[in-house]
């Protein structure tokens, strides 16, 4: 499709030209680091619970637990406490709590994974978008991990699944032009404490089947070696605004899932990778680093890429284990990569979704 395939889509300025060496200010990925919470939720767990809450919803219940069958998750209270409702003000009293507590976990292991002190930090970068205080998370972390207090902030609370990828670009510009000191990027999300059982859309039914509470972290350095980060680029997507994100209601935050989603994706993403990768097609990677939205959205992203289940083993696995975390799921699939490469020297591609539809990519390469 290359430039034609973006004409097609009004709105979406033209894409810049390829830049010759993805390495060419070439900045690392360190160390990662994960936190997860302490009970597990399987697809048939969370079925009893929306069979419980929603009876008129049952027969919508077979084909997606089928399709759920493959995701993994851990959430921040017992499955059966979903039917409970939680108030607005309770929601943001056990984010305050269970929040900084997960994002400190996963920051210190990628810190201790990355041989990082953390005076060495000059840039904190946190990604949220499940629970909203002031001040931030990114605040009650600088003493928690004995960060600088001059430490630069940028959170990213309004990114949503997104938040991760364009986190993570962000933080890497910042490294080159500061290579003496390192950034750490962090993501931490509990969608559970947002579950609503009045709302009895099918786009809750559908996060309630996919979405899973956790942080991950990683920390960015200048470097050859390893994992690196290239170019990036963000785009929204013209007209897609209600496909994806968070609606205020009186009980607090009604998620927006749009069954859409996978049909949009496979129509804008093709003609942004292609002209973004420039004369490489996406099958030539060695790896894809898929935001793990659900198995719908993999399978939609795998098609319309051309791409083999062997270049996205990572998203994959990150979906069977912790599920779709939002923001921290993408961390997690690039730790993933970054722990099992599928070969010594290789180049790939990350893809991030968010609100919008934002897409974000990330060119990838490594050296073992």
């Amino acid at each position: 499709m290359g430039l034609s395939s973006l004409r097609a889509l009004p709105g979406l300025a033209a894409p810049q030209p390829a830049v010759p060496d993805a390495a060419s200010s070439p900045v690392r990925l360190a160390g990662f680091g994960s936190a997860a919470p302490g009970h597990p939720a399987g697809p048939e767990e969370v079925a009893s619970v929306v069979a419980a809450v929603w009876p008129g919803l049952a027969r919508h219940l077979g084909p997606l637990i089928d399709q759920s069958a493959c995701v993994g998750r851990r959430l921040v209270r017992p499955p059966s406490e979903l039917a409970t409702p939680l108030t607005p003000a309770a929601q943001t009293a056990a984010y305050r709590r269970v929040a900084p507590a997960l994002a400190e976990e996963a920051a210190t292991r990628a810190l201790t994974a990355a041989g990082i002190a953390p005076e060495e930090v000059g840039l904190l970068v946190l990604a949220s978008c499940t629970g909203f205080v002031l001040p931030g998370v990114d605040v009650m972390l600088i003493p928690r991990l004995g960060l600088r207090a001059e430490v630069v902030r940028m959170p990213f609370t309004v990114f949503g699944c997104g938040g991760g990828a364009a986190g993570l670009a962000r933080a890497c510009d910042w490294v080159r032009g500061q290579p003496e000191q390192a950034a750490l990027v962090v993501a931490v999300e509990v969608p559970s404490l947002t579950f609503r059982p009045d709302d009895t859309s099918v786009d809750n039914l559908l996060s309630a089947l996919v979405f899973g509470d956790g942080a991950a972290a990683v920390v960015v350095t200048a470097g050859e070696w390893g994992l690196r980060i290239g170019r990036s680029r963000s785009v929204v997507v013209p007209d897609t605004a209600n496909a994806l994100g968070y609606q205020l209601a009186d009980s607090g935050l009604q998620v927006v899932l749009s069954q859409r989603l996978p049909r949009l994706l496979a129509q804008a993403l093709p003609g942004l990778v292609r002209a973004f990768l420039g004369e490489r097609p996406p099958a030539a990677l060695e790896a894809v680093a898929v935001h793990p939205g659900g198995p719908r959205i993999l399978e939609a992203v795998e098609r319309c890429l051309g791409l083999s289940r062997d270049q996205t083993v990572a998203s994959w696995a990150t979906l069977q284990s912790v599920g779709n975390t939002s923001s921290a799921a993408i961390l997690s699939v690039l730790g993933e990569l970054a722990g099992s490469p599928p070969s010594p020297r290789g180049r790939g591609l990350a893809i991030g979704f968010g609100p919008g539809l934002s897409i974000e990519l990330l060119e990838l390469a490594w050296q073992c």
